[in-house]
């Protein structure tokens, strides 16, 4: 599996143990520019291009989404939110079950993920001040928390304080989870994914899926909180023929590619290989050095894989689809899918631009990454 202050803390600590859980239907990935339907529930509104909650109870409050995740499958999931009541020096009103007001300070928000439908885990952000009376010494962070609820109890696994990587206020940041066989890398920042943390996964927290299907992953609004949520994504391996609907297998072979592009009278048809790469590592990595064909259809170009992967290299073969590019109004310049090492299907905001005949860059301005491939000008 590929990140304040005591009587308030011990409130928080408590609360986890009473919390409402809505379950709403599957995504796999919801940005601000669609509505956020499978994340909403009666209490969530969409305001401007956001998903926003306020939770006004003294309880936390989790909303699940439904996708089905193979309880023994490595994902990634993330979020880019911000907590709206995080204003520096403001309390907050809840309501407690005795219907008592009450006020807190330090709210938190953040996701869920491995649930199970009982147990699961939580990364959570908060942000507290040393000396909040005393502005000469005061000094502001926020704490991230990973947590691990088993049987009603939290625990909390691993923590770390930042002080200038996150926006400190009600402005947005990235928080990220990563799992990856036996570990659970945290990564988060107010820019992009920076790594904060790694928990290595104990033989006993191995086991909290044992006897489960499926796990779901969400968000959680802590008491006093108010979650905007401007992106959230979950990437997880693909178990069929397709990725998010884009087939994956073709009838290419190297016999009918190499007849196909003798026949070709199309400059950009043909064998295209790795160049280089400019990649933010924390958000995409590099799968393979690949070889790849072009092939013209109707509204632009077919890639298929040809070789080079490096990641899960034994389920890539040749004439397999990597991708698709497809025509715009402006010259040598086409909207992109590609199909990433794991068959995940990334289509957010991808480009496709032609240079100077013999450069094909792909761009994944998401995720602050480009990959280049050059023209093989003589087919042997």
């Amino acid at each position: 599996m590929k990140k304040a202050i005591n009587s308030i803390f011990v409130f928080l600590m408590v609360s986890l143990t009473t919390i409402t859980t809505i379950a709403q239907s599957s995504t796999s990935y919801c940005t601000k520019y669609n509505d956020f339907a499978q994340l909403r529930n009666g209490k969530a509104i969409i305001n401007g291009d956001c998903l926003q909650h306020a939770n006004e109870s003294s309880a936390s409050i989790i909303v699940l989404d439904t996708t089905f995740i193979d309880s023994q499958s490595d994902y990634k999931y993330y979020l880019k939110f911000a907590n709206l009541h995080n204003k520096e020096g403001k309390t907050y009103k809840v309501k407690g079950t005795n219907g008592r007001m009450t006020s807190i300070a330090s709210t938190r928000c953040g996701l869920v993920f491995n649930h199970n439908g009982r147990d699961y885990w939580n990364l959570t952000a908060r942000c507290t001040n040393t000396n909040p009376y005393d502005e000469a010494v005061d000094t502001r962070s926020m704490t991230i928390e990973l947590n691990k609820i088993v049987n009603g109890k939290a625990t909390i696994v691993e923590t770390t304080t930042l002080d200038k990587e996150m926006n400190l206020d009600e402005g947005y940041n990235y928080l990220c989870v990563e799992l990856d066989g036996q570990e659970i890398k945290v990564m988060g920042g107010k820019n992009g994914l920076k790594e904060l943390l790694i928990h290595k996964l104990t033989p006993e927290e191995l086991r909290i899926n044992d006897g489960c299907d499926h796990v779901n992953v969400g968000y959680l609004v802590g008491p006093g909180a108010k979650i905007s949520i401007e992106r959230a994504v979950l990437t997880k391996p693909s178990t069929s023929d397709s990725s998010n609907g884009l087939p994956i297998t073709t009838q290419w072979t190297r016999e009918a590619l190499d007849s196909h592009f003798q026949a070709s009278k199309n400059p950009y048809e043909g064998y295209w290989v790795y160049l280089d790469r400019d990649m933010e590592d924390t958000w995409l990595k590099l799968g393979g050095r690949y070889t790849i064909a072009l092939v013209e259809t109707t509204n632009g170009y077919d890639l298929i894989y040809i070789d080079g992967a490096q990641v899960k290299k034994s389920q890539w073969s040749f004439g397999m689809k990597k991708g698709e590019m497809t025509k715009t109004i402006f010259t040598d310049n086409f909207t992109g899918k590609w199909i990433d090492s794991t068959f995940e299907l990334i289509d957010e905001d991808v480009y496709a631009v032609f240079e100077s005949g013999v450069i094909l860059t792909f761009k994944f301005p998401v995720y602050k990454s480009q990959v280049r491939f050059s023209k093989v000008l003589d087919i042997q």
